[in-house]
């Protein structure tokens, strides 16, 4: 029978072998300790964080008795701040009374509170009698580029469904219309504030450019509320 060589006498093994050793185990007792860390600091593992769903797209109603912040009919656009389009009106939102506005078709018109932004708008009354159109109308807003791209849009509010609302640009020479106005018509299902607009491409240059808010199949004694209008030149591409 071999006696082997005793082990504190058998050659020590290669210094690689022995650092892969003494690390593997450091490395286990490391991950222990931090387990156990952990455990202590947050009372063990909890459930898996669920991810947050997404908000749900909200619908804008169609008519509200608020304005609502978008609506149907009216180009993109919005009350240019910073660089964009400057408005061309001076009194776009009644706040220091109805200067440049007239009445059209026998209407009279008187400032309401009933107003989308700040304190005022404009109310067009029609006639107890009469049974016509009845609007506003800046006469002489702007003089006309040719080719020039006029955007124009407002907030209404009739006082009963049924009624027609229109809103138009039309260019006007010696006093006389010029044929090519643009205008947009809406026939109103529900109460509440609305926007819409119209834009019109001018046919020449040095024409009274005139925005007419008109309102058809009003009933008697009933009435268009107007607020913040504006009118843009589009500048040219």
């Amino acid at each position: 029978m071999r006696i082997g060589t005793p082990r504190h006498l058998a050659t020590p093994p290669p210094l690689r072998r022995r650092w892969r050793v003494w690390t593997g185990v450091g490395l286990g007792v490391l991950f222990a300790l931090t387990a156990v860390a952990w455990a202590v600091s947050t009372g063990g593992p909890g459930p898996a964080r669920q991810p947050a769903g997404e908000a749900p797209a909200v619908a804008a109603s169609e008519t509200t008795g608020q304005a609502p912040a978008a609506a149907e009919g009216a180009p993109a656009t919005s009350r240019g701040s910073g660089g964009g389009p400057k408005n061309m009106l001076a009194n776009a939102s009644f706040e220091s009374g109805m200067q440049g506005w007239r009445p059209v078709g026998g209407s009279q018109i008187s400032r309401s509170t009933e107003a989308t932004e700040g304190g005022w708008s404009l109310r067009i009354q029609a006639d107890a009698e009469g049974d016509g159109p009845v609007g506003i109308t800046v006469p002489a807003a702007t003089v006309t580029k040719a080719g020039g791209r006029y955007h124009t849009n407002a907030w209404v509010k009739p006082s009963a469904s049924g009624t027609t609302v229109t809103i138009g640009l039309r260019e006007y020479k010696n006093g006389e219309p010029i044929p090519g106005s643009n205008t947009l018509g809406w026939t109103v299902e529900k109460a509440g504030w609305r926007r819409f607009g119209a834009i019109h491409v001018a046919s020449r240059s040095g024409s009274q450019l005139a925005l007419e808010i008109m309102a058809r199949d009003l009933p008697p004694g009933g009435y268009l509320d107007v607020d913040d209008v504006v009118l843009h030149l589009w500048p040219s591409n």
